[in-house]
């Protein structure tokens, strides 16, 4: 076992250094250090014999990172034959059910069962909430371009304030006054301060959010209590080296409510993106009944399922084809970022499922980054779970599975389970902002529709 980590340290060499010199991909090296990939026997041989010449300075270390000019202009794909795509044969079930989700959500009457809703963003998760039949009777939401986006889409939209830890008592007294039996408190505190993409810092102020939404749900007593978040929230630890998830079932128990949570892959509910996600729920211990969530409407690995799991393909096959720069001509949503050339040169014959980082030629492997990163989808699966950066190529899986760029904003709602005619405003930054962070509405509608009917709700 070489100890790649010290010995870098010792000679002044970032990783990235190390793999251009080594022509070792940076996410083996990465994963070799973190003791998570073995590498080869011959690697390490490659290893030990950069180290020596780096010792004896027969190899000169770059002391500024490799930086290619930016050139624009796609010249390698105009020197290929420009591809296509074909119609999938179950992207029109999936369009019209899209449809269906819509009609629901745009013709939902009456004044029960009632929700109010927290962290709304753009409104995935109440879109599928009111699809289901909830009358949405107060939300609340921070940023003023996600409540743009909300306000457009919901109609007459009574907001709470904008700060949860700023709405007392006089705000809830409004709206109980009107409507007493609360039946559904639901929402989703940001998950940054939780999600690996980020430091996952305990002390960020984000990560006790829930903590006031339950206080709101303890004077409001619901019936039933959602929150969502990332998976990894189940195991982020709190101050004191304790569990997070073990705190909200806890506080769930102090304020009356019987309380567990449930890990969800959105594919298996008709969303067509592989998307891991908990739900927390709550239920009022008056119902004298347990938690619970609906069973898997698709499951493909374990032969479960009432119809195979929707692709990336059958989210967007009928969309206009797209290359880098290009946009669609009838949908301003359907536009495709420009790549710098020497990014398409990379990834141009990278197959499906593959990275950049994986090309034989170590002259168009990227000169840092992990095997998820540069990395193409693939067509007839799930899509790969759609984050806030999905314009860049350099991301987690935000490569198309046959054009040569990242995916755009069109492409994004299809596969996050957006109608297509849910309205969108605001800067561009925004809008992928919410979409990445939004809960499927389509998983949305699913969950709620169950325990509308499951806890009686009406």
């Amino acid at each position: 076992m070489i100890d790649l980590k010290g010995e870098r340290n010792r000679l002044s060499i970032s990783q990235a250094q190390f793999a251009e010199l080594s022509q070792i991909p940076q996410y083996k090296l990465s994963g070799y250090e973190h003791k998570k990939q073995n590498l080869s026997e011959e690697e390490l041989a490659q290893i030990k014999d950069t180290l020596q010449k780096i010792e004896n300075k027969t190899l000169v270390v770059r002391r500024k990172k490799r930086i290619c000019k930016h050139v624009y202009g796609s010249s390698i794909m105009v020197q290929r034959p420009r591809r296509h795509y074909a119609q999938t044969h179950r992207n029109e079930e999936y369009r019209h059910l899209l449809a269906e989700l819509s009609y629901r959500f745009k013709h939902a009457q009456g004044t029960t069962p009632t929700a109010i809703s927290f962290f709304a963003g753009c409104g995935g998760l109440c879109y599928g909430i009111k699809a289901a039949g909830f009358h949405i009777v107060g939300v609340n939401e921070l940023v003023k371009a996600y409540r743009d986006i909300y306000e457009l889409n919901f109609g007459n939209t009574s907001f709470l304030s904008n700060d949860i830890r700023d709405i007392g008592t006089e705000e809830l007294d409004a709206i109980l006054e009107k409507y007493p039996n609360i039946d559904l408190l639901a929402g989703g505190p940001p998950c940054q301060g939780f999600s690996l993409a980020g430091k996952r810092d305990v002390k960020d102020d984000r990560n006790t959010l829930f903590q006031y939404y339950l206080k709101i749900a303890q004077y409001i007593r619901p019936k039933i209590i959602l929150m969502e978040n990332v998976k990894l929230l189940t195991s982020m630890k709190n101050d004191t080296g304790g569990l997070v998830k073990d705190d909200i079932i806890r506080t769930f128990t102090e304020i009356g409510y019987t309380g567990s949570f449930f890990i969800v892959n959105a594919k298996n509910y008709g969303v067509p993106q592989n998307r891991e996600r908990v739900f927390f729920i709550g239920v009022r211990k008056d119902l004298n009944m347990a938690p619970s969530i609906p069973d898997i409407l698709r499951n493909k690995e374990k032969g479960l399922y009432t119809k195979e799991y929707f692709s990336f393909g059958d989210a967007t096959s009928d969309l206009e084809y797209l290359e880098s720069g290009e946009c669609a001509a009838n949908d301003r949503y359907h536009k495709a970022v420009n790549h710098p050339e020497h990014v398409l040169r990379w990834l141009v014959d990278v197959p499906q499922g593959k990275s950049a980082h994986e090309n034989a030629d170590p002259g168009l492997r990227p000169p840092s980054g992990y095997n998820t990163t540069y990395k193409r989808q693939v067509w007839d699966e799930p899509a790969a779970t759609i984050t806030t950066n999905f314009n860049m190529i350099s991301g987690c899986n935000n490569v198309h599975p046959i054009a040569t760029r990242a995916l755009t904003i069109r492409e994004a709602m299809r596969i996050q389970s957006f109608p297509d005619d849910f309205i969108l405003s605001g800067k561009e930054g925004d809008i992928r902002t919410v979409i990445g962070n939004a809960v499927p509405p389509l998983l949305a509608y699913e969950i709620a529709k169950y325990l509308k009917a499951y806890y009686s709700l009406i």
